[in-house]
Parts: structure tokens; C-alpha cells; sequence
């Protein structure tokens, strides 16, 4: 085994943790101590690849059983799945942790545990693949897992949401089999980097791009927009994030719409968006941006709309998920190396804020029994260390500089300035204002207003903080995180801003996916297709001289 082939552990552990958990099902701390050291280790591999990537200015791959891409399972890491994953285990590591004081116990004793094993091993595997087809696979594992974690608890109310979702995804699966299907009769290939060669050698060629190359990108935008949340694609999550337990809606919350995101992120610079091969006024190019654009610009302004307009916790942290999507989708119509960095650092801090957001909301549920701001109240005069960690991180979703939400913003608003999506800039700061204004709605409502008469006693207060520890562990640790991306911006986004760069000039990316015959092979095939079909375009007297003995001999020396 090659030491590249050990990427594949951020695969194998959570899924060899998911298998060990089953038969450990209703031992609790066993199947704490298990989950933990997996997260734990997962998180510490990312920062080791990453940091190591990062120095050697490196992209590593692994081919599974030997087999050569684009025939076999194609693993890749560089530093765009090196950011994700690194953050995916923390959020998932302190969401597991806040569960100890939040989960009721029959969902403990139940399934709980192997299936946010197996959950993770699906978001792994998306941020790892090298192809569409195994894409596709690891967002049907990672679903399944969410399908089973949204009706843990039985209640009526997960059933109907859980509906829903399920009915919703398993169409999205369908067209995703469909597009990948219509992907493979185009370029002959599933494997991303295979199909980005491709493009690359029929424009260099000057054989243009597949007949519906265009409707196959909009059919996977489609797709990937389902699973992100775009508009107008959103209306499965709001309500779906609000019936689950709180530690896994913070889960959710923090990272499922993500994949979706990454996958845009990942495929359209790569293959369907290329402005080094398309150009900047391509037709392809130009329909696939107006679309993202408009979507960026309603995900942003009626998400945020939405969550001012609600009184509930949980609901305005839902809904906000979809407007702070659409500054990632700001970022994607842009579709500059800065604008995909600035994306993608602020993709991997809200991940930690808005996690952090919901798993605050699990212990004002605990401290008032509700989440409804009418129910709330005084939470500041009894419970301080709270009232901190949720206003750090309220403002860190909001951009407040120096904290980690501002950094992203500034570098999404200003390319959009000055990439004439100046309008998008403007929807996006508004955005932000109407963000502070339902994050300080409920700051005043939950912490600041007087306490409610029906509020529990003083006595309730000791006992849910003791009940909570590690409800506060796991809230603290996402908070000191996202401190730690503000506070250290300049170095992390130089990660972001590589993997930005190498997403726009996809030539590295190839290069390390593909053997360098694999390369060769591509370009002889279409440069011999190209010669073929321009001889075959020759007038008749010409096609004549191929008769001649010396134009026979001509013919033979073609590749």
C-alpha cells in the first residue's frame, strides 16, 4: 500500500465505527467511546493531509485495487476536500459530544450511534470521490443515514416531514442516475477529471462541445441545487430541521446542504464551467451563471425575509440556513479563483456557526421547555456562559469583523463588484443587516427580556447546567473554532485561496488523477477524430489524391 492510499481512512473509519456500533446497540458508553475516537481520528488525519498538501503544494489520489482512473474508484484529496473534511469532523465530533445531555435516552440506547457513523462515512466519501457514479453513491449512503436519523424519534411530526424529504430525494436520485447516464453517452466516461480532459481536447480541437452538453448541466445544477437548498429548490428544509433532535438538526444544519454545495463547487469550474476553455461569453458558460445568479439572489433575500418573519428558535436558525446558502451560491456565479476561495472559507465557517446556533438552542430548550421566543426570556441572568457562546457565534453567521463570517462576505461582495454582479453585492449586504436584525430579535427575546412568568426556578437552573456539560463542551469547542478561523483568517483562507485556484485551472487536477498515458491517449484519439472528419470535408478532387502511393504512406503515419 502506497502511502496516498491511506486517504481512503477517512472512509474506513467512521464506516468500520458504524459496523462496531450495531452490535454495541443500548451500551451507551461504549458506543460513546467508539463514536468519539472516530471523529476525533478523522478530524486529525484532515489536518495532517491538509497541512501536508498545503507544503508540498500537493494533490493526492488513490486508485483503488490498482485500477487506473477512469476505470476504477478514483480518490482524491487536495485542498478543497481537505478544508471540508477537516471541519465536517469537528462539527460532527462536537455535535456528537453536545448529545450526551440533549438525546433522550431510548434514541441513546437505540440506532443513534452507527447510524451518524454511517452518515459521515456518505459525507466523507462525497468530499472524496474522483466520479459522478460513486458521487451519486455517497450521497445515497449519506441520505439513507438521514432518512432512518429523521424518524429516530417516532413522532408523528418526523414522520410527516420525514415524507417529505425522502419523496423529494429519492426524485433527486432518480434524475441524478438519469443525468449521469446522459454524462456517460456524451464523453464515453464518469470519472471528473476524464470527462474535464475531454472538454478540454474536443475545444482545443475545435470539435465543440456534445450535443445538450448545456441541458446536462442544468439537469445536474438541478440536482446538486435539490441537496444545497438553492432556490427554488428550499422548501423540504425548514420544516425538517425543526422535528429532529436538536444535536443532529445542528448536524444537519451545519452540513448536509454543504454537499450539496461542494458538489457545484467540484464539477461545474471543473467540467461544465470553464472559462479558460469556454471562454467568458460562451453560451454554455453565460446560462449556467445567469441561472446560478438569479437563484443566489432569492436564496439570500427571501431566506433571510423567511427568518425574520419567525418566532421560533429553531425555525429562524432553519430557514437561515437557506439564506446564508445563497452567499456560497454569490460566490459560485462569480466563478473567479478568489470568488470560489471566498466561497469556500465561508462554506467551512458556517459549518461551524450555524452548528454551534443549533446546539445553543438545545440548552434554552432545556433551561425554558420551549424554543418559542414568547417562552423565553431572562436566560442572560441565568445562564451567562451561554448568553456568551450564543452571541459569539450570532455574530460570527452575521459578519461582524473581526469574527470568521466577515471574511467570506468581504471577498464574495467586493469580486462582485467587480465582475459586474454589482447588484448581487448590494442583495448581499441587505442580507447581512437583516441577519443581525433576526439574530439580535432573538438575542432580546431569549436573553435580554425579562424571564416569563411560567419560567422554572432557580433550583431548574443547577440542574440543567449539571445535566449539560457536555451539552457546553461541545458548543464551546465550535465557538473557540470559529474564533480561531477569525482571529486566524489570513492563513486559513491561503488554503482556501489554493484550493480556489486550483479549481479554475483544472489542469493539476487531471494531471494527478490521470496517468500521463491515460492523457495522451485522449488527446491522440480526438486529434485523430479531428483529421478524420477534416479529410472527410474535402472537396472530391481532393479526396482523389489519397489514391497516390506517397498519400497512402501520408495516411499511415497519423496517430
Amino acid at each position: 500500500m502506497t502511502p496516498n492510499n491511506l486517504i481512503i481512512l477517512f472512509c474506513v473509519i467512521p464506516l468500520a465505527a458504524g459496523l462496531i456500533s450495531v452490535p454495541l446497540v443500548g451500551k451507551v458508553i461504549a458506543s460513546r467511546v467508539i463514536g468519539t475516537i472516530s471523529f476525533t481520528a478523522t478530524f486529525c488525519l484532515a489536518v495532517y493531509w491538509l497541512i501536508k498538501g498545503f507544503n508540498a503544494d500537493a494533490i493526492y489520489t488513490a486508485q483503488m485495487g490498482s485500477w487506473g482512473a477512469p476505470f476504477g474508484i478514483t480518490i482524491v484529496f487536495d485542498n478543497l476536500s481537505g478544508l471540508l473534511l477537516a471541519t465536517a469532523s469537528a462539527v460532527a465530533l462536537a455535535s456528537y459530544i453536545h448529545s450526551y445531555a440533549t438525546n433522550a435516552g431510548h434514541i441513546e440506547r437505540g440506532y443513534f450511534h452507527p447510524l451518524i457513523q454511517l452518515l459521515m462515512f456518505g459525507v466523507n466519501l462525497s468530499f472524496l470521490t474522483g466520479d459522478l457514479f460513486n458521487l451519486f453513491v455517497a450521497f445515497e449512503i449519506m441520505l439513507m443515514a438521514s432518512y432512518a436519523l429523521l424518524t429516530i424519534g417516532g413522532s408523528a411530526k418526523q414522520l410527516k416531514q420525514a415524507y417529505k424529504y425522502v419523496l423529494l430525494n429519492l426524485l433527486a436520485s432518480s434524475v441524478f442516475v438519469i443525468a449521469a447516464g446522459l454524462a456517460y453517452g456524451m464523453l464515453g466516461t464518469l470519472n471528473m477529471a476524464d470527462m474535464a480532459l475531454i472538454v478540454q481536447t474536443r475545444l482545443n480541437e475545435g470539435e465543440g462541445l456534445p450535443t445538450g452538453f448545456t441541458a446536462l448541466a442544468i439537469l445536474l445544477l438541478l440536482v446538486f441545487g435539490l441537496k444545497g437548498a438553492f432556490f427554488p429548490l428550499w422548501f423540504w428544509l425548514p420544516d425538517t430541521y425543526y422535528t429532529v433532535p436538536i444535536s443532529i438538526a445542528g448536524l444537519f444544519g451545519g452540513m448536509l446542504t454543504k454537499v450539496g454545495v461542494y458538489a457545484v463547487v467540484r464539477t461545474f469550474p471543473l467540467i461544465f464551467a470553464q472559462e479558460s476553455l469556454l471562454g467568458s461569453n460562451s453560451q454554455t458558460r453565460t446560462v449556467i451563471l445567469a441561472i446560478i445568479a438569479v437563484s443566489a439572489a432569492f436564496t439570500m433575500f427571501l431566506g433571510v425575509l423567511g427568518a425574520v418573519s419567525q418566532h421560533e428558535v429553531r425555525r429562524i436558525l432553519s430557514i437561515h440556513v437557506i439564506s446564508q446558502v445563497g452567499y456560497m451560491v454569490f460566490g459560485l456565479a462569480i466563478m473567479t479563483g478568489h470568488a470560489l476561495a471566498g466561497c469556500i472559507f465561508y462554506m467551512i465557517q458556517h459549518m461551524v456557526v450555524k452548528c454551534s446556533l443549533f446546539l445553543c438552542c438545545g440548552i434554552m430548550e432545556k433551561h425554558a421547555g420551549s424554543d418559542d421566543l414568547d417562552k423565553l426570556g431572562g436566560l442572560l441572568r441565568r445562564d451567562v456562559w451561554l448568553g456568551v457562546l450564543f452571541f459569539i457565534a450570532a455574530m460570527s453567521l452575521v459578519g461582524l469583523p473581526p469574527l470568521s463570517g466577515f471574511f467570506g462576505k468581504m471577498v464574495i461582495v467586493q469580486e462582485g463588484w467587480t465582475n459586474e454582479l454589482w447588484w448581487l453585492s448590494i442583495i448581499g449586504l441587505a442580507t447581512g443587516a437583516l441577519t443581525l436584525l433576526s439574530m439580535l430579535k432573538i438575542w432580546s427575546y431569549g436573553f435580554w427580556n425579562p424571564k416569563p412568568d411560567k419560567y422554572p426556578e432557580a433550583a431548574d437552573v443547577q440542574r440543567v447546567k449539571e445535566t449539560s456539560v457536555s451539552g457546553y463542551v461541545g458548543i464551546t469547542m465550535l465557538v473557540v473554532l470559529a474564533l480561531f478561523l477569525g482571529f486566524t483568517a489570513g492563513p486559513i483562507y491561503k488554503f482556501a485561496d489554493r484550493a480556489g485556484d486550483q479549481l479554475v485551472n483544472p489542469d493539476r487536477y487531471i494531471q494527478a488523477v490521470l496517468h500521463p498515458d491515460r492523457i495522451e491517449q485522449v488527446k491522440r484519439a480526438y486529434s485523430f477524430q479531428a483529421k478524420t472528419e477534416a479529410i472527410s470535408r474535402r472537396p472530391q478532387a481532393s479526396l482523389q489524391l489519397t489514391n497516390h502511393p506517397a498519400q497512402h504512406n501520408a495516411m499511415e503515419v497519423l496517430p
